[in-house]
């Protein structure tokens, strides 16, 4: 970092005694041949920065195939905001090239067709056609009436229905039977079973799962669309934010973050988080539209280079997608929420 102030100084001092002054677009272009010279010497940062720079037109021209050749440079590197930048183009890519959805074959008409109407209606006239023959058919099979009128001639044998009384009797008994109780009552004193506890939460898949944010706002130092985490082993992980800047004692500050996730603790939903400011320049006057989080009392100072010893706080995983965190340098608690 050091290096990164020194040719920024070298940089702005050339163009001041050129020109005798300086503008925003000489200080963009001042800090991206700094960051494009420290690329070309291999470090990772600088690599991901020039290619934002040259994707985004900032300091320089604006160049795609230069800004992914760089996004591939600090790929190899495994940077993890380049390794999702890569990432994501490829799903472009594969979504442009998916083909394309084959039309549907028009649907049939429900509406019958002349020729449909007639062969319906064919049957139908073949229907009452037969239906006369049918009739003297039915007539012949009335004659067996005498025959059934024979059989209730019959002496027919009636059972006679037994008293009523001792019918009463025994439902009075099997009514008696079933108030008995089959089981013993359970005494009042019966031991109340204790609830299950409440299942762990697998921390770091689900702070790695999806987008935290703060009073609406992406945060810096968790996954977000600001800040990309990898899991360096199953106890820990680690994020570095994109470019961010902010405004500070009237000067606009360009940083970065990085922030450590430890002390995993799945059962009871726990988790250790650190994170620290590494500011990359400082204007001589506030931005008009600062893209960083809201400064805080203490937070970060006008000054170039990483801020030890950071910032730590506790937290505590409600549910899969809120957590509570405490600062350890001050009693303070914040609220996050994941998409």
């Amino acid at each position: 970092m050091r290096q990164i102030v020194a040719i920024v100084l070298l940089t702005f001092m050339a163009v001041f005694s050129a020109y005798g002054t300086t503008t925003n677009d000489d200080i963009q272009q001042g800090i991206f041949d700094s960051y494009l010279k420290l690329a070309n010497e291999g470090d990772v940062v600088a690599q991901y920065v020039v290619a934002q720079r040259y994707e985004t037109g900032k300091g320089t021209e604006k160049n795609l195939e230069k800004a992914y050749y760089w996004y591939a440079k600090a790929a190899d590197q495994r940077y993890p905001l380049a390794l999702a930048k890569l990432e994501e183009q490829k799903k472009q890519q594969a979504k442009a090239a998916e083909p394309a959805p084959a039309a549907k074959p028009p649907a049939k008409s429900a509406v019958p067709t002349p020729a449909l109407k007639e062969a319906q209606v064919k049957p139908e006239r073949a229907k009452k056609a037969v239906a006369p023959q049918q009739e003297p058919v039915a007539k012949t099979k009335v004659k067996p009436a005498t025959a059934a009128i024979q059989v209730q001639t019959s002496p027919v044998q009636v059972s006679k229905p037994k008293p009523a009384a001792p019918a009463a009797q025994k439902e009075k008994e099997v009514v008696k039977q079933e108030v008995i109780p089959p089981f013993p009552v359970v005494s009042a004193k019966a031991p109340i079973a204790e609830e299950p506890p409440s299942p762990s939460i697998n921390v770091i898949p689900a702070l790695l799962s999806g987008k935290w944010k703060r009073n609406r706002q992406d945060v810096e130092f968790l996954p977000s669309s600001r800040a990309a985490c990898l899991q360096s082993s199953n106890v820990e992980a680690v994020c570095f934010s994109q470019e961010l800047t902010r405004n500070l004692d009237n000067a606009g500050l360009t940083y970065n973050v990085k922030s450590v996730i430890s002390g995993i603790n799945n059962k009871e939903a726990k988790f250790n988080l650190r994170f620290i400011y590494n500011v990359v320049h400082i204007a001589g006057k506030p931005f008009e539209q600062p893209n960083g989080m809201p400064s805080e009392i203490n937070d970060m100072i006008a000054k170039t280079g990483w801020q030890e010893p950071g910032i730590g706080m506790e937290c505590r995983m409600r549910d899969e997608r809120s957590l509570t965190c405490t600062r350890s340098d001050r009693k303070m608690t914040y609220q996050f929420v994941r998409e």
